[in-house]
């Protein structure tokens, strides 16, 4: 089967959609099917393109890690600033459609699948689909532009009643509507969307990571960086480790902070960056038990894991919210370390399920701090909670089990025989 994946955001590039998609991929190019990325030139989150990529032409097509990647230049930009990450965004999604829409430059596709938050990426996609007949697939990880509304980004208008209209039509012309959630198609189905077209693919940790979670945890790397950082053996590392936005609202983990003194030999590392985390360091320059570290490439986020003690998985508290799984959290169960999950909804109860966290109410600084203090008092808890959160993304939210799923899903749509299915969504 030739499989399109559509997406602006790729490795090396850090972040959520890079590691599922190219973890979904390598799994469907490990079952014989044929897959392209159709994606950008790595510059995300600071709008500096990486080393080894800044002399490509505007379009470029190379095989990374045993996938096709199709590399699009578009508009570069820092993620931060509405009118410059639109202006990026509708800039890659016209590369993509300009290069890809008068030949196929290869097999045409049988499948299509464009992955959100940017619409104009997964128009894109709409189109080329219809270009070559191919079924199209829109994997939504963000409720776009809902969740703007609640975060004070977008006011009601016309600009949101542009989007949102564009969102139903995508709903609507999709084949196939793939969620991260189930609350997230539940609230698609209320909407007036056809039921029958919603499945469900969670995220989750692919089989590579979870091999390299397991080595650095039996090895030195995590002494090592201890090391590096000046953390002596006796202190305790809380950590944050991700984007630095609005929606992590990560001004809570700083007042929990504040109730810790530096002497206490409690340190809170964030590591990461985004829009908010210049604002962030402000607030926190005079906590001495604070500091703030630079994003890591994401085949080293496991020793950043396995040396904290206690990591924190945190959203704004907003109704929306109540819909979301941060994937950051299967990363930390995959590692085989605690957290606090200061979230609402389908978050805060998968944590809870998997016996990896103690969960609190988000933005609520004072029960976050007091689950910090219970956890890093508490050695043989930490372990126990860890080796339950590994236990349980193993069995349930490896990217081989949901590759499969998808994979069953694109059998459906193109008429062969589907081995097996992901979960309905409403």
């Amino acid at each position: 089967m030739q499989i399109w994946v559509v997406t602006q955001y790729y490795p090396p590039e850090p972040g959520a959609p890079s590691a599922r998609l190219s973890g979904l991929a390598a799994e469907w190019v490990r079952a014989g099917q044929d897959v392209v990325i159709f994606t950008g030139i790595p510059n995300h989150p600071d709008g500096v393109v990486q080393e080894g990529y800044r002399d490509l032409p505007p379009w470029s097509e190379r095989e990374e890690d045993g996938v096709k990647v199709r590399r699009h230049r578009s508009y570069i930009a820092p993620n931060r600033g509405k009118v410059k990450r639109v202006a990026g965004m509708i800039s890659f999604a016209g590369s993509v459609a300009a290069y890809n829409l008068l030949r196929p430059h290869g097999p045409v596709p049988d499948v299509i699948m464009a992955s959100s938050p940017s619409f104009f990426g997964v128009g894109a996609a709409w189109l080329l689909s219809r270009r070559y007949g191919a079924r199209f697939v829109f994997e939504v990880r963000d409720l776009w532009p809902a969740i703007f509304l609640q975060m004070d980004i977008l006011s009601p208008g016309a600009l949101y009643d542009l989007l949102e209209r564009i969102e139903l039509g995508l709903y609507r012309r999709a084949d196939a509507v793939v969620t991260v959630t189930t609350s997230f198609a539940r609230e698609i189905a209320g909407r007036g969307i056809d039921p029958d077209k919603l499945w469900v693919v969670f995220n989750g940790v692919s089989e590579a990571d979870l091999a390299r979670a397991d080595a650095v945890q039996r090895g030195e790397a995590p002494a090592a960086l201890r090391e590096r950082l000046g953390i002596r053996p006796d202190q305790r590392v809380v950590l944050y480790l991700g984007n630095h936005g609005q929606a992590q609202a990560l001004d809570q983990i700083l007042d929990a902070a504040r109730g810790f003194a530096p002497g206490e030999d409690v340190v809170f590392l964030f590591v990461g960056q985004g829009a908010d985390k210049a604002r962030l360091e402000a607030l926190a320059a005079e906590l001495g038990q604070v500091r703030f570290l630079p994003p890591v490439p994401h085949s080293e986020t496991w020793a950043w894991y396995a040396m904290a003690d206690v990591n924190v998985v945190c959203l704004k508290d907003i109704p929306d919210f109540d819909m979301f799984i941060p994937s950051k959290m299967f990363e930390v169960m995959a590692a085989s370390r605690c957290a606090v999950g200061a979230l609402r909804g389908e978050g805060a109860a998968l944590m809870a399920e998997s016996g990896s966290a103690e969960v609190v109410p988000s933005e609520d600084p004072e029960a976050l701090r007091g689950a910090l203090r219970g956890l890093l008092s508490d050695p043989a808890r930490r372990a126990r909670l860890g080796a339950a959160g590994r236990a349980f993304v193993e069995e349930r939210f490896s990217h081989r089990r949901l590759a499969a799923q998808y994979l069953g899903l694109f059998e459906r749509l193109t008429g062969r025989d589907a081995r097996e299915l992901p979960p309905r969504g409403a």
